[in-house]
């Protein structure tokens, strides 16, 4: 379950990225395309930069040895993955809290 993704101005530099990626079926290392395929994005060059070091980091763009880039699905569901964790613990832990504080409390009554 993915959540829509905003387009146009309010779009991200990561989703405008992976955008281009996924309509170009650039989805593998044999498809893979070079970096001027970016160049009609309405970002600067540090941005873009900026923004595919982290994608590539995070392993959901993969770069191939002579500098091209693709969509790794398995990276991005992998990056999902951890955020739904991080989130959840965000949540999870003061819950669990306030349930054993509870639980301390009526035990000692």
């Amino acid at each position: 379950m993915s959540r829509k993704r905003k387009k146009g101005a309010k779009a991200t530099a990561a989703s405008m990225v992976l955008e281009v990626l996924k309509k170009k079926n650039a989805v593998n290392k044999e498809t893979a395309l070079p970096v001027d395929a970016f160049k009609d994005l309405k970002l600067t060059t540090t941005t873009l930069s900026y923004t595919i070091a982290n994608l590539v980091e995070e392993g959901v763009v993969g770069q191939t040895e002579d500098g091209k880039f693709y969509y790794d699905d398995a990276g991005f569901k992998a990056l999902e993955t951890k955020f739904v964790r991080g989130y959840a613990m965000i949540f999870i832990i003061p819950i669990a809290a306030v349930i054993l504080i509870y639980f301390i409390q009526f035990l000692m009554k």
